[in-house]
């Protein structure tokens, strides 16, 4: 049995409703893109794919290994963007500034996941909440109006206190993402 994972940071409830309001306007495009439902949005740090069931409890400590070298930091969730630009994306994004503490963070878990036999990832770490999925032009222009008018928006601060390990299923009604670990940083405050 192999279980689909990636490593992750949630967001706030207050975030993500910000987030929400904008999907909503974007939705009302009728774009060809595939939005992210707003209780999926997170803040990837490691994509791990499909991995056998018995890693799992190996992933586990290695990223409570990770987590009990941190204390709580904050996230700003500011900008938009999109891969590889806005003129021909094809994944839209909300930006989260790069912290050291974040950027650490990626780095040890990225670390850690190698020594797990996890391929490195090739390209530079840019810390983004992906929001949609192009799948054509059609429709993209409103998309890009929209997306420059929040440019510059800060969406919210995230109190970060613990990673998360989630699972994926994926269906034709989309992902369902489930967290199978939460590993909380060290010296952090109760849930």
């Amino acid at each position: 049995m192999v279980v689909r994972s990636f490593v992750a940071l949630e967001l706030s409830d207050e975030v993500r409703e910000k987030l929400a309001e904008l999907l909503k306007r974007l939705h009302q495009t009728n774009a060809a893109v595939k939005w992210v439902e707003p209780e999926n949005l997170h803040l990837t740090l490691k994509f791990l794919g499909e991995v056998p069931e018995e890693q799992i409890q190996n992933i586990v400590e290695a990223l409570r290994a990770v987590a009990q070298k941190f204390e709580p930091f904050s996230l700003t969730v500011r900008g938009v963007g999109g891969f590889p630009d806005l003129r021909r994306p094809r994944v839209l994004w909300v930006g989260v500034e790069a912290t050291n503490p974040l950027m650490r963070l990626q780095q040890l878990v990225e670390q850690a996941m190698e020594k797990l036999g996890f391929e490195p990832e090739e390209r530079a770490y840019h810390p983004h909440i992906t929001i949609g999925r192009v799948k054509g032009m059609a429709g993209i222009d409103k998309v890009r109006a929209i997306l420059s008018e929040h440019a510059d928006i800060c969406f919210g601060t995230v109190l970060i206190k613990h990673l998360t390990l989630f699972r994926s299923d994926l269906s034709r009604e989309g992902p369902t993402y489930t967290p199978l670990a939460l590993l909380p940083f060290a010296k952090t405050i109760p849930f």
